[in-house]
């Protein structure tokens, strides 16, 4: 589990290391003289490693997939609750007392398929083995041809549409620790600048408040919290 090594909110994070960028450059000299790889190629990797984190965004964007991928889970999943509706009449149509066969399109035990993600793929998927199996009896009622001919259609828009949400939730766990990680090298680099003012600058009070890491004011988050 990736975990920040600061107790920074990320936006946080960020801004301080604007302001170092913006204080290094005009004290770029003292830092290079100090430490000769404190020069303004370091100056430019520290530059680009807080541009990063502004433009991943937080994780703002992997939820906003997250959740257009769960709401067309939950509308795909009402269409076979609804296609289930249709079908059961005229299953009891053809099969009104004989409850096996009722009982293999679902009927009786529906309710435990109606909120089940894995069941109803179950379900929708050996659907068309049995609607085939007794189809002459349910053409013989007037069943609309088209119901029939239904549930391939159904099964595959569910199934990939739970295989990519599935996916998204996988990949949202490789960004976000991908992010960490970045957020926590930053840090590191933030906190050796830091480090160093207090050397460079060891007589010069104001001058070494200007590097000083930010108050913290939330706790460590771990990769499964959300940002704020």
């Amino acid at each position: 589990m990736a975990e920040r090594n600061y107790n920074l909110k990320d936006s946080v994070l960020l801004e301080w290391g604007d302001v170092i960028i913006a204080h290094l450059t005009d004290d770029i000299k003292h830092f290079s003289n100090f430490d000769p790889k404190l020069d303004i190629t370091f100056l430019e990797d520290l530059e680009q490693k807080v541009t990063q984190g502004y433009k991943e965004s937080g994780d703002q964007l992997n939820i906003l997939q997250l959740q257009q991928k769960t709401e067309s889970l939950k509308n795909e999943m009402i269409a076979c609750r609804n296609y289930f509706k249709k079908l059961r009449y005229w299953v009891l149509e053809a099969f009104e007392k004989e409850k096996v066969i009722q009982k293999q399109f679902g009927i009786g035990r529906f309710k435990n398929i109606r909120n089940n993600q894995s069941k109803m793929m179950q379900y929708m998927e050996g659907l068309t083995d049995t609607i085939n199996q007794h189809r002459d009896a349910l053409v013989a009622t007037g069943i609309p041809i088209p119901l029939l001919e239904q549930p391939p259609i159904l099964s595959k828009n569910l199934r990939t549409i739970n295989k990519e949400q599935e996916h998204k939730k996988r990949t949202r766990t490789v960004d976000t620790a991908k992010r960490i990680k970045q957020l926590n090298e930053l840090y590191a680099l933030l906190q050796k600048v830091n480090t160093i003012a207090d050397t460079i600058f060891d007589k010069q009070s104001a001058k070494r408040q200007l590097y000083r890491t930010p108050k913290s004011k939330t706790k460590t988050k771990t990769i499964h919290q959300q940002e704020e």
